[in-house]
């Protein structure tokens, strides 16, 4: 049995960054990578119709700030 991590999913556009300061506990960086694939489909439409032409990425951190992750979200 793993001891459960935390990730954060913070928003960026390379002008904006939206950070995330609750994040989720997982039990590995694999299964913060599935979270965060479901976060970017909830949120893929509100985000790329709220700024047209920016091109936004899912940043996952891990606890100590390290980026672990970066996906690209689209529509």
């Amino acid at each position: 049995m793993s001891v459960p991590e935390r990730f954060y999913f913070d928003v960026e556009n390379g002008r904006e960054r939206i950070r995330d300061d609750v994040g989720v506990e997982v039990e590995s960086l694999e299964e913060a990578l599935i979270e965060a694939r479901s976060v970017i489909a909830e949120m893929a439409a509100s985000v790329t119709t709220a700024a047209s032409g920016a091109t936004w990425t899912l940043v996952v951190r891990d606890a100590a700030g390290s980026v672990v992750g970066r996906l690209p979200i689209r529509p």
